[in-house]
């Protein structure tokens, strides 16, 4: 029998460097953004403040908070029956 690592936190997000995904893939578009428009150092100073909020605000609300955020923004799917986050009312 081979040994697993079990995660210490199931529910964690899986990290790049420092940052969690979520925050890694915000930098990543905010630099994509910066080689666009050919402002890569004001991108740079611009991700740092970024990510250093959206650590805050994760750090302040409950876990999952970004998620069913992008739900209620309709960025997201709810689950496989019910494709629209921005619905109120729901008929089967």
């Amino acid at each position: 029998m081979r040994e697993v690592d079990i995660p210490r936190y199931i529910d964690a997000q899986p990290q790049f460097f420092w940052w969690e995904l979520d925050e890694f893939a915000l930098a990543i578009g905010l630099m994509g953004v910066g080689m666009l428009t050919e402002t890569l150092t004001i991108m740079f100073f611009v991700i740092v403040v970024v990510s250093a909020w959206m650590k805050r605000f994760k750090s302040n609300n409950l876990d999952g908070a970004i998620i069913h955020i992008a739900y209620k923004a309709g960025l997201l799917p709810l689950n496989r029956a019910y494709k629209d986050g921005l619905a109120v009312e729901f008929f089967a």
